[in-house]
């Protein structure tokens, strides 16, 4: 793959790059601003697999992307990104989280962590890593779904469940999600017994996504937030390549609006549940610029 554009002197140049990182990754960990990790691992997916597919599919959309980003003015020759590559995750869900978490240790502590996953099962270690890195910590999560099961498919570790886990870990102060339109009864029972905030899609195509957003930080009530968007709570018809998909979501501007406002305050992102094959490139497109969205308003705050 090559990305074109034009020198100083106006000629034409053809810059060639390894698909196997992310674009414009090309920084040594030890310095980077950010570090991107691949998390293939979609061993507990219920309806349709292929999320193991994301990783890679992701970081070969990155390579349509200038590296001039405008509405941030940013550069991504300016920054510095690294990618790790993807964990070796293996079949079984209590060994992925094991390395999930174990591979932080390759994170610098300064750096921001941006995995891609993978299912959503990915999100409560990284989520347990970064918290404790930085104490406490509130989450935000955009998701079709609950995910407040106690265990689906005989598995605890289920990407159903990946919400009930997330809240359970240490240092998670505040926890909101934002998309919701699927729930077994019990978990809508759960949620309300244990005062689980969320919101619904009609919620935000209803009230638009500022309110939305804003009620969210309130219940989340932390100055350094984690986001992790499982790609099933943006509609189909914006991102039909995922694993669950569910109509009447969220758009795709409801989503850059969401991480544009969490980007500045942000201590990490997962990028989930994109499930290639079930589309022309679409969804991977949209993860990759996401991802790019994201680190470019981070970047921006920072400077």
């Amino acid at each position: 793959s090559a990305r074109h554009g034009q020198d100083q002197d106006g000629h034409t140049l053809t810059r060639m790059f390894n698909l196997s990182n992310f674009a414009d990754a090309n920084a040594d960990p030890e310095e980077a601003e950010f570090v991107i990790v691949g998390a293939p691992f979609d061993a507990t997916t219920s309806f349709r697999p292929g999320t193991r597919e994301g990783p890679d599919a992701v970081r070969r959309a990155s390579y349509n992307f200038e590296t001039y980003v405008h509405r941030h003015g940013i550069d991504f020759r300016d920054i510095s990104v690294a990618d790790l590559g993807n964990l070796d995750l293996g079949a079984d869900p209590a060994y992925a989280r094991e390395t999930i978490r174990d591979g932080f240790a390759f994170i610098p502590e300064k750096a921001m962590p941006i995995f891609i996953g993978g299912e959503h099962s990915i999100t409560p270690p990284i989520v347990a890593e970064v918290a404790r890195r930085h104490g406490k910590i509130g989450v935000i999560v955009l998701d079709a779904h609950l995910d407040l099961r106690e265990e689906y498919g005989g598995s605890r570790l289920s990407h159903a469940c990946a919400s009930r886990h997330i809240l359970e870990v240490e240092g998670v102060a505040g926890y909101s999600s934002i998309g919701i339109r699927s729930g077994d009864l019990k978990e809508y029972i759960w949620a309300e017994e244990h005062g689980v905030c969320y919101h619904s899609s009609d919620e935000v195509h209803e009230r638009g996504i500022e309110l939305v957003l804003n009620d969210a930080l309130k219940e989340v009530g932390c100055d350094e937030i984690y986001l992790s968007i499982d790609f099933d709570a943006i509609d189909p018809a914006y991102a039909p390549g995922v694993g669950n998909p569910e109509p009447f979501g969220l758009t795709s501007w409801d989503v850059r609006h969401v991480v544009e406002r969490l980007a500045p305050r942000a201590v990490g992102l997962d990028v989930n549940e994109i499930a290639p094959q079930y589309d022309g490139g679409q969804t991977a497109a949209l993860g990759a610029k996401l991802i790019r969205e994201f680190i470019a308003a981070k970047a921006a705050a920072n400077r």
